[in-house]
């Protein structure tokens, strides 16, 4: 009989959560654009994600996150794979996620609250919107599917990729007193 495979060669907690949402058509900024990001789940977040695929959940993965220089940041558990990130009201109970990883472009996501302390996570995807949308907001360097550069852009898009019906992604669940 095996056991679980080791630490090392299953994904981290933000790999999961920004790694599978993050994926070609979404859209990116050269810097964070929202910069007004508060400690929405505390000053100390222990979460698991899971990979929302052929209807369960999977590949579990925890970790613990504080509120350090204005952004969450991973304290616990396999760092190697984690970006900073920040947390944003948006419209009704969804939050834009913003996620923060040195030298990289920040990248655009939705926590859709489905319970206290559960969410529904996918990506903000330049697809989800209109052509006008992508028209006038988008700049196509090269490398990117689309650059943004200014919050009403972020909005834009995120409001198109709420509007969409999402059963794949990631699941997030805030634990208690961790």
């Amino acid at each position: 009989m095996t056991g679980p495979a080791p630490r090392q060669s299953r994904p981290h907690g933000f790999w999961i959560l920004l790694g599978l949402l993050f994926l070609g058509g979404c859209i990116d900024s050269a810097k964070p654009i929202l910069t007004d990001a508060q400690p929405l789940l505390g000053r100390r977040a222990h979460i698991e994600f899971y990979v929302l695929r052929d209807g369960a959940a999977r590949e579990p993965a925890t970790e613990t996150f504080v509120w350090r220089n204005n952004r969450y940041v991973a304290i616990r558990g396999a760092t190697n794979d984690i970006q900073d990130f920040t947390l944003h009201p948006f419209e009704g109970s969804d939050l834009i996620v913003q996620s923060l990883g040195p030298g990289h472009p920040a990248e655009y996501g939705i926590a859709r609250k489905l319970a206290d302390g559960t969410y529904l996570l996918f990506a903000v995807d330049e697809n989800d919107a209109d052509a006008a949308t992508r028209d006038r907001f988008c700049g196509h360097e090269p490398g990117t599917a689309c650059r943004v550069a200014t919050r009403e852009a972020v909005l834009a898009f995120a409001r198109a990729s709420a509007a969409k019906s999402h059963s794949a992604g990631g699941l997030a669940v805030v634990m208690a007193g961790h």
